[in-house]
């Protein structure tokens, strides 16, 4: 007798669509849908990351498998899938927890199904019930996440989107980058202005986005779009400045140079969009907060490579970003942001337990020498208060620096978060608390934002707030799992909660994933806390959860 197996219908390989809960994943489409159908924004890579995901639904997907399907022939880090988990973690907001299990050292599982189901591939397994990743994932502020809309500040706002490269050259990356890096800055100065922050911007980066959603996540009545052309020594600057609820054109322009008088062409781009924003401010303004880095660009070109190394928080990372910001330093002695974000760059090994002989000298030399040479550029200030703040551990020092920030610059996110930063050393939570809130606000997709929610957890930890701060630094930990600071509010609000079994796991995993950090560091603590008292408890927490010195 013929088997009837041979003749029974068989699963298709590649599915249509994917549901979990109230999203379906559209892979033909390259699109994620949420609530009522609309689109969730999503990275290019992190978008790849829950297809493979998506098309092994039920399966455990080890760490090494997302690398070589989404990453193929390129070497990136752990922190690289890592950041897309938690992009698709604060995407899918309160369901993603019962959709996408992390398994500790194995992988991670997403539990979906066909958008017409179909029965489960052989194989496939269920999700176990004790594969919660910790730390669990934290709580949204709104129902899906950021699919609610958020208020519009009473200020004019913005958004500067990633600009288009033209150029055909995928070297070209990050001088479109830089660009819109500048841009943001410069337009952030000015008081009036409301500026999402770039890194809460890029999140849309390499997406075809309609901008009346943009203007819902962001919070913001206007989104400037725009491109870079770049071929031999000339430059092409486009950009178009879209009211984001009614998709109107407002202005749009273009500006040709030559790559020598690449700044000019930026000032001439900021001052534009201002003028279309609000003519009756007078162009003076934005004038006299002029600041190039360089005029050297050569030396900015490696200022703008040295970038995603700082970001990454990974020890092989900060190596090559320190040697290529020594490079620009050398070749510009003059260039103030360059030596500010060595310096950061140094504070930050400090915190994870890289530092090496004679680094620590060096950060907060070139702290001082950028603050000397910076021309009042709050982003230096800012970068290096955080090396006098942390590195230097000179409190009074900090809070000049952070003040003159502060006054030039008070709509950037970086500033506040080292203001937020400054308050704790000296023992101000609430003042803290306000500038921390405020720079998570201005960035409220910053991939970069979780150093804000950590600051916040340690100013609830001053006051007593211990559920608040367990929250927020269990967001911290959750969206920069890297960072040693992220880990430490963790423990120390669980010591003082009383939740020993937690604890114990959440030690582990500060361990595990900053393995040279996972220390007490008493003498520092005392250092960097004047409120004496905190800081002994501070160490008795770190001391209880099993640390060594």
């Amino acid at each position: 007798m013929e088997s009837t197996k041979q003749n029974a219908p068989q699963p298709s390989m590649e599915r249509s669509a994917y549901r979990f809960g109230s999203f379906v994943l559209n892979p033909a489409r390259g699109t994620l849908s949420g609530l009522n159908g609309a689109e969730v924004p999503l990275r290019p890579k992190t978008f790849e990351v829950l297809r493979h995901l998506a098309e092994q639904a039920g399966r455990l997907v080890p760490r090494e498998s997302l690398m070589r399907e989404v990453w193929p022939d390129v070497f990136v880090t752990d922190d690289s899938i890592s950041q897309c988990i938690a992009e698709i973690r604060r995407a899918l907001g309160d369901e993603g927890a019962r959709f996408l299990r992390t398994l500790p050292k194995r992988g991670y599982l997403l539990v979906a199904e066909p958008a017409h189901a179909e029965a489960p591939p052989p194989g496939a397994i269920a999700a176990p019930d004790d594969a919660a990743a910790w730390p669990p994932p934290p709580p949204e502020l709104g129902r899906g996440g950021r699919a609610r809309a958020l208020a519009l500040p009473d200020r004019p706002s913005l958004a500067v989107l990633p600009f288009q490269n033209m150029s055909g050259d995928p070297e070209q990356e990050y001088f479109a980058d830089g660009m819109v890096e500048d841009i943001t800055t410069a337009l952030s100065r000015i008081r009036w202005l409301f500026v999402i922050a770039r890194n809460s911007a890029f999140t849309y980066k390499g997406r075809a986005v309609d901008v009346r959603q943009v203007g819902r996540d962001l919070g913001v009545r206007y989104a400037l779009e725009g491109s870079v052309r770049k071929a031999g020594g000339r430059v092409r600057i486009t950009g178009q400045l879209v009211e984001t609820e009614t998709g109107r054109h407002i202005w749009a322009d273009r500006f040709d140079g030559d790559l020598t008088d690449v700044f000019g062409l930026q000032d001439r781009v900021t001052e534009s969009v201002a003028a279309a924003i609000e003519p009756s401010v007078q162009l003076a303004e934005i004038k006299r907060v002029r600041a190039k880095p360089t005029e050297s660009l050569d030396a900015y070109d490696l200022y703008l490579r040295a970038l995603p190394h700082v970001h990454a928080t990974t020890r092989q990372g900060s190596e090559r970003a320190l040697a290529l910001l020594r490079r620009a330093a050398a070749m510009d002695p003059n260039f103030a942001l360059a030596k500010a974000l060595a310096a950061f760059t140094q504070a930050n090994r400090y915190e994870q337990g890289w530092i090496g002989p004679g680094e620590r000298e060096e950060g907060i030399r070139l702290a001082r020498e950028a603050v000397e040479g910076g021309h009042d550029d709050p982003t230096v200030l800012a970068l290096a208060g955080r090396t006098f703040g942390f590195l230097a551990q000179d409190h009074e020092k900090t809070i000049a620096v952070a003040e003159r920030a502060l006054e030039l610059n008070p709509n950037s996110a970086f500033v506040l978060g080292l203001a937020g930063w400054t308050c704790n050393y000296v023992a101000k939570p609430n003042e803290a608390k306000a500038y921390f809130r405020r720079a998570i606000r201005l960035s409220p997709l910053d991939p970069e934002r979780a150093y804000c929610f950590a600051g916040l957890a340690y100013a609830q930890l001053m006051t007593g707030e211990y559920e608040e701060a367990l929250a927020a630094g269990l967001r911290a930990v959750r969206e920069k799992p890297s960072r040693a600071t992220q880990h430490r509010t963790v423990i120390i609000a669980l010591h003082f909660l009383g939740r020993e079994e937690e604890l114990t796991a959440a030690t582990a995993a500060y361990r595990e994933a900053v393995p040279e950090g996972a220390r007490v560091f008493a003498s520092r603590v005392s250092a960097l806390y004047s409120d004496k008292n905190f800081a002994a408890d501070v160490i008795c927490a770190l001391r209880a959860a099993g640390l060594p010195e």
